[in-house]
C-alpha cells in the first residue's frame, strides 16, 4: 500500500514492516508524518490483524530511520536508543507497540526530564522497553556462553543458534573483536539471518538456506576432546538435572556439542559414567543429588577459544 500524505488518517490501522530494526523506525516516522497513532506494529511474517482493522505496508527507509534514531538519542540519551534498539529485535510481539509509545512519550517531553527514564521499570511507558532491553540481553548472553564454532575445511568457522530474540546483529561486534583474525558465520536458524565476518567487517544476510562444506579434517576429533573434558569435569555426586537446565536452557541443546547428543538418544538425560558408581548406590544417588557445579554450565565457548 503506498502511503498518501494527504489521505484520511486511519483510526484502527497495524503498520507492518520488514521485521528490522530499520523498519520499525521508518514505520513509527510515517505514523508521525500521517498523523496516525497505529495500534500496532508487526513484522509481516507475524502479522495478525485485529477485526475489522486496516493495514498499512511500511516501505524501510534507512535515512528516515536515522532520522528517529537522532531524534531518540537527542531527546533520551544514548542509553535509551540502546534499549530501543535492543528492544526492537525482541519477538515479543507487543515490542513494536511498546517502543512506538515510548518514542512518541520522549519526543513530548523536554530532553532534561527524560534523563534516567529508561531505567525506571514502574514506568508506565519506559517500563516494558526496559524489561525487553533486559530480555534480549539477557539472550544474547547466552549466546556468547553457548555459541559453538565448528572449523570446515574452507577456513570458516561457522556455529549456529537457535535464540529467542534476533540477537546476531548484538553478538557480531563481540565476536569480531576476539576473532579479527579469522573468518566465520553465525547463523540464527530462528530467525533466518546470518552474521557474517570475512576478516575485515561484518554485515548481516537474511536466508533460509545454508551450504557447508566438509569439516577440517581434525574438527571430529576436537569434538570428541571436548565432550570427554566436558564429561571430566562433571562430578557425578552432584547431578542436578533442573539446575543445568537453568543454567544451560534445554531448548539450545542441539546446537551444544557437549550435550546434544543427549537429545538424539531421546533421553535428555547426562550420560553419566554408570561404572563410575556402584550399582547399589545409582538410585540412592539419582534420588538424592543436589547442585551441579555452575561452572560446568560455564565452560569456556568453545575449545579452543
Amino acid at each position: 500500500m503506498s502511503l498518501d500524505v494527504g489521505r484520511e488518517p486511519l483510526s484502527n490501522v497495524a503498520y507492518v514492516h520488514d521485521g528490522t530494526t530499520e523498519g520499525l523506525l521508518t514505520a513509527i516516522f510515517q505514523a508521525y508524518a500521517l498523523h496516525e497513532q497505529p495500534e500496532d506494529f508487526s513484522a509481516e511474517t507475524a502479522l495478525q490483524p485485529r477485526l475489522g482493522q486496516s493495514v498499512r505496508y511500511i516501505e524501510t527507509d534507512a535515512a528516515l530511520a536515522s532520522r528517529v534514531k537522532a531524534g531518540i538519542v537527542r531527546k533520551a540519551g544514548r542509553d535509551a536508543w540502546d534499549a530501543v534498539l535492543h528492544a526492537s529485535l525482541s519477538d515479543d510481539p507487543s515490542a513494536g507497540v511498546a517502543v512506538y509509545r515510548f518514542v512518541r512519550h520522549v519526543m513530548a517531553r523536554p530532553a532534561a526530564a527524560n534523563s534516567g527514564l529508561i531505567r525506571n521499570l514502574t514506568h508506565p511507558v519506559a517500563g516494558p522497553v526496559a524489561r525487553l532491553d533486559r530480555s534480549v540481553m539477557n539472550e544474547r548472553h547466552l549466546m556468547m556462553q553457548f555459541l559453538r564454532f565448528e572449523h570446515f575445511e574452507n577456513g570458516i568457522w561457522f556455529a549456529k543458534c537457535n535464540p529467542k530474540a534476533n540477537v546476531v546483529p548484538l553478538l557480531m561486534d563481540w565476536f569480531a573483536g576476539r576473532f579479527n583474525t579469522e573468518r566465520f558465520v553465525v547463523y540464527d536458524e530462528v530467525h533466518q539471518v546470518a552474521g557474517i565476518y570475512d576478516g575485515a567487517g561484518w554485515y548481516l544476510a537474511q536466508t533460509d538456506e545454508v551450504h557447508l562444506p566438509e569439516h577440517a579434517s581434525d574438527e571430529a576429533a576436537m569434538q570428541a576432546a571436548w565432550r570427554g573434558f566436558y564429561d571430566a569435569m562433571s562430578i557425578s555426586a552432584r547431578y542436578h538435572p533442573e539446575l543445568r537446565r537453568q543454567f544451560m536452557p534445554k531448548r539450545l541443546w542441539r546446537n551444544i556439542v557437549e550435550v546434544r547428543d543427549e537429545l538424539s538418544d531421546g533421553s535428555g538425560k547426562s550420560a553419566l559414567p554408570e561404572a563410575a558408581m556402584s550399582s547399589g548406590r545409582r538410585q540412592e544417588n539419582r534420588d538424592c543429588m543436589r547442585g551441579r557445579c555452575a561452572s560446568v554450565a560455564a565452560l569456556p565457548l568453545d575449545k579452543r577459544l
